[in-house]
């Protein structure tokens, strides 16, 4: 087996895209495209199928898949030794997931950190259901989860604390019934809240503290998105309680002005995730470097389960 087609191989089933292959390994889409064939002649099964998603693998090329990115590591470090990584000449995308609400924390600090420092290097964020990051981060679908994933505990899943978050409530600023900086309980329950329940966890650990102090209160507008927030709180009655650093850019961005709720909600941890599979990878592991510098608070955690 030509070793450059399980390279086409993985950076097709991590891309399922012919035209970003072709980019990743630096090939015309023509000789993409031979060179798929020729794969496809080898293994005897079409690997890849055509759909409005893009190239989705068959259950052949997914078997196939992970046992060529295995064989592709151990030769890259093992012998050929690709053990460095240069980002100012390197040329990738980087893949990682977070919450919508994650994407104006994490987002711009660190698009702004790679055209600075790894200028030929591209950042995309895809969205991925919880059940299934696991299998994301493992076969290589992503590179890294930066968010608050609870369930997110499988086996070979490393994770580095960042930061400690914790949440707070946002009405406006001439809001006519909240005007000091503290919500009292009997007014919080009374008023009408906006509640958003996106791929986001962090929200559940709100809802499930009133649930267990067998808290009330009306639901007046329930969302799937945070964008909308700022725009809703800034013009009407409602109350909304969200982490603490998008409250703070709401606050800069609308009339709008943060108090603290009435029930004591404790801190929570905003980790990154990768899969061990990838733990050597040197253009992951600068990513995850470059992350950690950014975000980590001093009381950030190193690395657990670390693989040998």
């Amino acid at each position: 087996m030509d070793l450059n087609l399980l390279r086409l191989l993985v950076a097709l089933h991590r891309t399922q895209s012919v035209s970003r292959a072709a980019e990743q390994l630096e090939l015309s889409q023509p000789a993409t495209s031979l060179a798929l064939a020729r794969l496809r002649k080898a293994v005897g099964d079409v690997l890849f199928v055509r759909t409005a998603a893009g190239m989705m693998p068959t259950s052949r090329c997914v078997e196939f898949a992970s046992v060529a990115e295995q064989a592709l590591a151990t030769i890259d470090t093992t012998v050929l030794r690709r053990s460095g990584f240069d980002p100012e000449t390197a040329r990738r995308d980087f893949v990682v997931t977070m919450p919508d609400v994650g994407e104006i924390h994490f987002l711009p600090r660190l698009t702004a950190f790679l055209s600075k420092h790894a200028p030929t290097c591209n950042l995309r964020c895809e969205q991925i259901i919880d059940d299934q990051m696991e299998t994301a981060l493992s076969s290589g679908q992503i590179d890294l989860a930066l968010g608050y994933f609870p369930n997110l505990e499988g086996h070979g899943v490393l994770r580095q604390r960042l930061f400690m978050h914790s949440l707070v409530c946002l009405v406006r600023t001439d809001h006519p019934i909240v005007r000091s900086k503290t919500v009292p309980l009997a007014t919080f329950l009374e008023l009408s809240h906006a509640v958003v329940r996106s791929v986001g966890r962090s929200n559940e650990l709100f809802e499930m503290l009133l649930k267990k102090q067998g808290l009330r209160r009306r639901i007046q507008l329930l969302s799937s998105h945070f964008l909308s927030v700022p725009a809703i709180i800034a013009q009407t009655d409602l109350i909304v309680t969200v982490p603490r650093s998008i409250a703070d850019y709401y606050a800069r961005i609308e009339n709008l002005r943060i108090v603290e709720p009435p029930i004591n909600i404790k801190p929570y941890a905003i980790h990154q995730f990768w899969h061990a599979r990838f733990h050597k990878d040197p253009a992951l592991k600068w990513l995850r470097e470059s992350a950690a510098s950014l975000f980590t608070e001093p009381s950030g955690q190193a690395e657990r389960r670390r693989p040998h």
